[in-house]
């Protein structure tokens, strides 16, 4: 079980670490910009590929940024509740997000392999296949599916959520910067 979670994690990290490397490809696309400008030179495609970008690094850190409880969450209910009443209410919250989430991820990966199979193009300076670009929706919402299927489990097995667990150890450890400081004088 434990090489299972071990890759399941590495897959939402690298997820994430993906992400972040698109976010650093728009600074230097946008810097680029920036700087051709003052030397006369136009970046070409530069606002495509920033476009898409801005994509995938939306997309591809979901399921990261779902388990370390990045997201809003209304828990107004659910936090009033514990033990067997809580996991079921849990189950079904995370069973409707399953339904969407999937729903999402089909859409995308059909959008994309319609692109394929037209043979779709950008329609700007560069010319690319659109289904590149779109592979990144479909990819990010897949490890979301994944991320949110691990959490039934998890849920169906008694233990807590990840988005939990993470919002516990976030809870404590502001508690202890507070104790810290204030026993820090």
């Amino acid at each position: 079980m434990s090489v299972i979670r071990t890759a399941l994690e590495a897959l939402y990290r690298w997820t994430a670490y993906a992400g972040a490397v698109f976010i650093i490809g728009i600074g230097l696309l946008i810097t680029s910009q920036v700087l051709g400008r003052e030397i006369g030179v136009q970046v070409k495609g530069a606002d495509d590929i920033t476009a898409w970008s801005v994509v995938a690094a939306g997309f591809l850190p979901l399921a990261h940024t779902y388990r370390m409880n990045g997201q809003i969450r209304v828990t107004l209910l659910i936090e009033r509740l514990s033990g067997f009443p809580r996991r079921v209410l849990e189950l079904l919250v995370l069973s409707v997000a399953l339904f969407f989430v999937g729903y999402l991820c089909f859409s995308a990966f059909d959008m994309a392999w319609d692109s394929f199979r037209f043979g779709d193009l950008s329609q700007g300076l560069i010319v690319i296949p659109l289904w590149i670009p779109q592979i990144s929706i479909g990819t990010g919402t897949l490890v979301l599916v994944i991320a949110i299927i691990d959490d039934v489990i998890s849920t169906m097995l008694g233990r807590a959520p990840s988005y939990v667990t993470a919002a516990v150890a976030a809870s404590e450890q502001h508690d202890r910067e507070i104790s810290d400081r204030s026993g820090g004088g």
